[in-house]
Order: C-alpha cells, then structure tokens, then sequence
C-alpha cells in the first residue's frame, strides 16, 4: 500500500511516466528500507557476535548505543538508493 501512496506522491510531483513513477516509488518505499535494514543488521550482528560476544544484554545503555550507531550506519547504507 506503501507504494500507491508514494506513486502518487512523486508521479505529479516529478511529472514522470507510469513506469518511471513506479521505479521511483519501489526505490522510494521498498529498496530504501530495505538498504536501510541490511546496514542496520550489519551493524547489530557485529557488535553482538563480534565486538561483544556473546552479546550485550538489552537491558545496558551500552546495547542501546551500539543500535544507535548500527541506525547511523543503516542511514549510509540507505542513502545511495535515496540519492538517485
């Protein structure tokens, strides 16, 4: 559903074809999060099994901080997709 509603935001908006403001929105609503899931995870993994293993419990301001900066990674990884 995501997807109509991003069509026919940026169809009008960028006064694209059907087909270009269908990639435009697949890009939009289902790469970009995805991009974004694959660093976020990435991130997540290495510091549970890599940095701390066998993982910091959920409970520490420390695991907290480390899925921040896993976040801030999701967004790099995210931003080529956004950018074109």
């Amino acid at each position: 559903m995501g997807r109509v509603f991003q069509y026919f935001t940026i169809a009008p908006m960028r006064d694209l074809s059907p087909r270009q403001g269908l990639w435009a929105a697949i890009k939009a609503d289902t790469l970009s999060i995805l991009a974004f899931q694959i660093g976020l995870f990435a991130g997540m993994w290495a510091h549970q099994t890599v940095l701390f293993p066998p993982g910091l419990p959920k409970t520490t301001a420390a695991y907290w901080q480390m899925m921040e900066l896993a976040m801030i990674l999701g967004f790099f990884t995210a931003w080529p997709v956004n950018a074109g």
